[in-house]
Formats: C-alpha cells, structure tokens, sequence
C-alpha cells in the first residue's frame, strides 16, 4: 500500500508539472492616470505582475505575455508561462534547473523583445505573412541548447504571427479573455464582458 501512494503522490506531481492542455487569460487594463497598465489572470487568480510598457511611450508592451502564453500552446515551450501558471518540472533537478531556469526564460524574454521591436518598425505584423528569415535564425540559434531546438522555423513563424495577432486585439479593445488549447493547437480571443 505504502508503494501504491507513493507512486500516485510521484504521478500526481508530474500531471501537475504539464503544461495545461486548455487553459483561459484574462488581461484586464487599469486605469492609471500616468500610464496604461494590465492585470493578468489565470483561473481568478493574479498571474504575475500588474504590468506596464516600461517604456517612454505607449507601445503595448504590457500585453506581452501573451507571447509567453502562445508559445506555450503552439510551440510547447515557455520557461516564463511554466512558471507564471506554476508549472515548473521541480520532480528532475536537472530539467528544472536547465529547461526552466533563469537562463531559458532570459532567453525567452530576450526572443520577445527581439522580435517585439521588429514588429513594432512592421505595424505589429499586421497583414505580414512571413517574418524576416534573419530573425528566424537568431531564435533557432539561441534556443539551440533547449528542448525547444526540435521546433522549426515555420512552427516559431506560426507562434509569433498568432501572438501578435492577439496582441494586436488586445491593445484595440484594452484587454481581453483568451483561449489557449494545446490539444487543437487554438488561441482564441473574446472581448472583456
């Protein structure tokens, strides 16, 4: 009896190091007299910070986890969703300490910046079908020591013009509700009610 619990209480930590199948956001914007900021939510909790653009001018950077989320779904990789959605694999040292480490979520948060300045200098990729190859292959290249490495360019083309796709309904209609299934590969937006 003893072996049975301890081998349920094992697999029950490791369903709940997945990351979600399906799973609802929430990015509500504050009013803040000084600058626009954004609430996150996960399940009627507060995921993260309550954050801002950082930044001199009104980008909607605020938005950007969103990104995070997307790759998630689409590419099944994200070192900052798994720890905002508290998802890190803590069961394997090593795993924890590489995959979802301080080192690969820099690197994620390094790819959005990256490809958040080119899409701000191309309209936030609105009508744009195909990202810049170049940017491509920086992403290739510093994912290249990450369970990520397996993705193509194509799927990372595919994860960042669905992401700015819902960037770009989320800075219109000041927030939003999204839909993230990995199962069917779906982000799906809705307005705040």
């Amino acid at each position: 009896m003893l072996k049975s619990n301890a081998h349920n209480t094992f697999t029950n930590s490791l369903s709940q190091e997945k990351l979600p199948r399906y799973f609802i956001v929430r990015f509500e914007e504050l009013g803040n007299e000084n600058y626009p900021q954004v609430k996150v939510t996960l399940n009627n909790q507060q995921a993260g910070d309550i954050i801002d653009d950082n930044a001199y001018v009104d980008d909607g950077y605020r938005y950007h986890d969103v990104f995070h989320y997307t790759f998630a779904t689409l590419l099944e990789w994200s070192p900052c969703a798994r720890a905002m959605l508290k998802r890190k694999r803590k069961s394997c040292a090593e795993t924890d300490r590489i995959e979802d480490g301080a080192r690969a979520a820099i690197t994620e948060e390094a790819i959005s910046l990256i490809i958040f300045n080119d899409a701000k200098a191309n309209n936030f990729y609105e009508g744009i079908s195909q990202i810049d190859d170049h940017i491509l292959e920086i992403i290739k290249r510093m994912t290249s020591s990450f369970e990520v490495a397996i993705k193509s360019k194509y799927e990372w083309q595919n994860a960042i013009l669905k992401s700015y796709e819902m960037f770009r309904l989320l800075r219109k209609n000041k927030g939003g509700v999204i839909t993230f299934n990995t199962d069917s590969k779906r982000v799906d937006y809705k307005t705040l009610n």
